[in-house]
């Protein structure tokens, strides 16, 4: 198994998430730009500068969430993780992992929502999706990868963890 690598990128592109947020954005902008379009003239100048701020503000939201990235990379040295843009490369070697496993959960009750949650036991990095690595790290601490390719990842992980 020596040299054999898991990688896995997940992102908001395509999912309900992003079209969710486009469904709520788009007619925001609409509005706005009726009621600034149908106001008094003097309006006008300061209806632009509201149009304006709304629209990037909402430009600003599409591009953070174009740009969440969950990159998954499981190697020899062990569990690499990345959730771009708030949390930087970290790595889980593997003499520190108990246990590794595939695991379903409730995104909503048992972690309230996607995206980096936590409590005092378990840290929970999910993008899309109620499938996860469950990475025991011992004294009541668990890390939590979400996953889109369950059934590849739980091959790869009972022959890593056997190595």
């Amino acid at each position: 198994m020596y040299g054999r690598i898991f990688k896995e990128e997940q992102t908001y592109r395509g999912t309900w998430v992003m079209y969710l947020i486009l469904m709520l954005e788009i007619p925001t902008l609409i509005l706005v730009s009726v009621v600034v379009l149908s106001g008094k003239s003097t309006d006008i100048q300061d209806g632009m500068i509201a149009l304006i701020s709304v629209f990037t503000i909402m430009a600003l939201v599409m591009g953070l969430i174009f740009n969440i990235k969950l990159e998954t990379r499981i190697d020899d040295s062990g569990i690499h993780y990345n959730y771009f843009p708030f949390v930087k490369w970290r790595l889980i070697e593997k003499s520190r992992i108990h246990q590794a496993k595939i695991e379903s959960f409730n995104p909503l009750m048992d972690h309230g929502g996607w995206g980096i949650k936590g409590n005092s036991t378990t840290k929970a990095y999910t993008v899309i999706g109620d499938s996860g690595l469950s990475i025991d790290l011992g004294e009541k601490k668990k890390v939590l990868i979400g996953t889109q390719k369950p059934k590849e990842l739980r091959e790869f992980i009972e022959n890593w963890m056997e190595d």
